[in-house]
């Protein structure tokens, strides 16, 4: 049996050597937990760095990566900023919590902290054109469960432009969390219902606002494949469009493109695994230009001089280049159904998925192949 496809037609070279690579950068997501120590006398923050923040900031710049989120960035701001922005340039930031006494008397009595703790720095060779701000619709949790809903947090959206002229957007974010404690004993299903709520807002507000550009989202999501249906509330709906596709950095450099099953809900299973709480996905368009993953590092070297790690964070970093098939020009095909079907990230497929497919034919031909 043969399916009549549209074929985007590549050079015979191999599954990834088929595209021209132009250029390449690199993204970093931190929680630099930049809550103060103390809030109304309440001792809130006793691992955070603090002062040391500075330190935080040197060791991003030593790193010299492209583009940075941070989330927590509240009361430390300047300490942090004061190492990066010789080299870097920020973004919206909605200030620290603000410890007046009229306005933690407002907070215990109701209201919020007017401020989400996110912040964008990018390197000075770059430049930002659009930023916008959202804050989640839901949260959960005041003075217990982690503290979400003390402040507003929600997620950022960047439009940039990189030195070489590609443009590309990206989503710093940061999402409700739960502790272990409570997952264990099934009193985490407030958190656990607020961050799926989240990650399907986060869905309706990306994929009206998809064209030509790749897209970075990045941040402290506090999901875990295991306990979260990331796949089935994020991912796969945008991959139902056929005309996007959606990979996890770390799915896909470390697990080859085999994501965890749902259905343990134990963050020691994720843990065990290799899985972190901060995440860094990618949106491509099924043609044009595109971003291949080049590198994906959970950075354990981010550690005072004595190995005490600086944070409860360690940055997770991805290393992008751009990838572009537009030249190519795309033909009718028929598609013989003895070929065998890849992914983009090299997995064997038993059939077409939606978006784009790798097809190597029985005679050893190599096209690119958009399935319905």
């Amino acid at each position: 049996m043969k399916r009549v496809c549209i074929c985007l037609l590549v050079l015979r070279l191999g599954l990834y050597d088929v595209l021209a690579s132009d250029g390449s950068f690199s993204v970093a997501t931190l929680n630099v937990d930049g809550l103060p120590t103390y809030i109304a006398q309440i001792h809130i923050n006793p691992d955070g760095p603090g002062g040391e923040t500075v330190r935080v900031g040197q060791f991003l710049a030593r790193k010299g990566y492209d583009f940075i989120g941070v989330q927590e960035d509240f009361n430390y701001d300047d300490e942090l900023r004061s190492a990066l922005e010789p080299a870097y340039r920020s973004g919206l930031w909605q200030g620290g919590i603000d410890l007046s006494f009229g306005t933690v008397m407002g907070v215990l009595f109701g209201d919020r902290f007017d401020t989400d703790g996110l912040r964008v720095f990018w390197h000075s060779e770059h430049a930002v054109e659009q930023e916008e701000t959202e804050a989640w619709n839901d949260s959960y949790g005041k003075f217990d469960h982690c503290w979400d809903a003390i402040v507003r947090k929600g997620f950022h959206r960047c439009e940039l432009t990189l030195s070489g002229g590609q443009h590309i957007v990206v989503y710093n974010m940061h999402m409700d969390a739960s502790t272990e404690s409570d997952e264990v004993v099934g009193n985490d299903q407030g958190d656990k219902d607020a961050r799926w709520s989240q990650w399907r807002q986060l869905r309706d507000y990306v994929l009206p606002r998809l064209d030509d550009r790749p897209v970075i989202l990045m941040g402290d999501m506090n999901s875990l494949y295991p306990r979260d249906s990331i796949q089935a509330l994020f991912i796969d709906p945008i991959n139902a469009t056929g005309t996007h596709q959606v990979s996890d950095t770390w799915v896909e450099y470390e697990l080859r493109g085999q994501y965890p099953a749902v259905g343990t809900g134990d963050r020691r299973v994720a843990f065990d695994n290799g899985e972190v709480l901060d995440k860094i996905l990618y949106i491509n368009p099924v043609s044009g230009s595109r971003l291949k993953l080049e590198a994906y590092h959970l950075e354990t070297d981010y550690t005072y001089d004595d190995g005490t790690p600086m944070g409860d964070h360690f940055p997770v970093s991805a290393t992008f280049s751009f990838v572009d098939d537009s030249a190519s020009g795309i033909t009718s095909l028929e598609c013989d159904s003895d070929s065998e079907v890849f992914a983009l990230d090299g997995r064997r497929l038993l059939a077409l998925q939606q978006g784009l497919n790798i097809i190597r034919t029985k005679d050893g031909r190599v096209r690119k192949v958009f399935g319905k």
